[in-house]
């Protein structure tokens, strides 16, 4: 008979609820893709190829990989450690990849609400990229950091994370710093767009709540990683990260699809797909014309 320490029954508790919460992301997004499969497959059947339908399908399926290598890997208990390091370091940056794929889809929008301008662009552009370059170096670091090993208790998990580098922290805080920038555009530009006389861009004042929205709730979820890695076991940080991946994705294609939705029922033919971004520029600089006169060709 074995007899496990105490502590060995704390660290399976943490596994097994670690083994939930894999579980139950994976349900939610299944449950999300079912609900808006009529709508995604209107939207993947009718918009044309652009950069922002490439990011959108980024966005959208990248999950489907990182919940699924996550969900075979707390349920099979019987994988090798060597496999199990392996899984660790994909999902690492799938991660990464899809919360760049949805920060550059919010990029484009804020550059959308600013009428396209050359200026604000530059400016994104630049801190979009100050920041990716030191969050590769970090991912490759924190990638090798991590120490894997097998469960105290066995069949509860195949291995588990049981230390890793904290400097996955600094990778959080910069994304914090991201967010923070474009929200701060957002907020800026909707207080001079709601003041005006002319406040009745519907696609416009989408754009503006979508924003404000989803950066709210990302610095949120940022928060509550770093509060997490900082604070409380590692597996729990693995727990965050995903839920917060998961939660941006969702959100960002959601406000994807209704945003093409609202477009489509105005009648709006988008050029390159770039969620609206002609169409917007148009009114925001002569907000008199008839918005169907600036109906553009594909």
């Amino acid at each position: 008979m074995t007899l496990y320490e105490p502590t060995d029954f704390v660290i399976g508790r943490s596994l097994l609820n670690l083994n939930y919460a894999y579980v139950s992301t994976t349900v939610i997004w299944v449950y999300d893709y079912i609900i808006t499969f009529d709508d995604e497959l209107a939207y993947l059947r009718k918009s044309t190829w652009g950069k922002v339908k490439i990011l959108y399908l980024m966005c959208r399926y990248l999950p489907f990989v990182l919940l699924a290598a996550d969900t075979y890997q707390v349920l099979q208990p019987a994988l090798p450690l060597s496999q199990c390091q392996t899984y660790f370091q994909i999902n690492s940056w799938l991660e990464g990849i899809t919360l760049v794929a949805a920060e550059w889809m919010f990029i484009l929008r804020t550059y959308a609400i600013w009428g396209r301008s050359k200026r604000i662009l530059i400016i994104l552009l630049g801190s979009f990229f100050a920041i990716l370059i030191p969050v590769i170096y970090i991912l490759t670091s924190f990638g090798n950091s991590v120490t894997i090993s097998e469960p105290p208790i066995p069949n509860i998990t195949s291995c588990y994370n049981v230390e890793e580098s904290r400097i996955i922290v600094v990778a959080y805080v910069l994304l914090v710093i991201a967010e923070f920038e474009i929200l701060s555009f957002t907020l800026y530009r909707s207080i001079k767009h709601y003041r005006s006389l002319t406040n009745d861009n519907h696609l416009l004042n989408i754009l503006i709540q979508h924003n404000i929205f989803y950066f709210i709730c990302g610095l949120f979820f940022s928060l509550l990683v770093i509060l997490t890695i900082a604070l409380l076991p590692s597996v729990y940080g693995d727990m965050a990260s995903n839920l917060q991946v998961t939660v941006h994705s969702l959100l960002v294609t959601r406000m994807h699809l209704e945003l093409w939705r609202s477009d489509r029922a105005q009648r709006f033919v988008l050029v390159d797909d770039n969620i609206a971004l002609d169409t917007l520029d148009q009114v925001l600089r002569s907000r008199n014309q008839d918005w169907h006169r600036n109906i553009l060709a594909t």
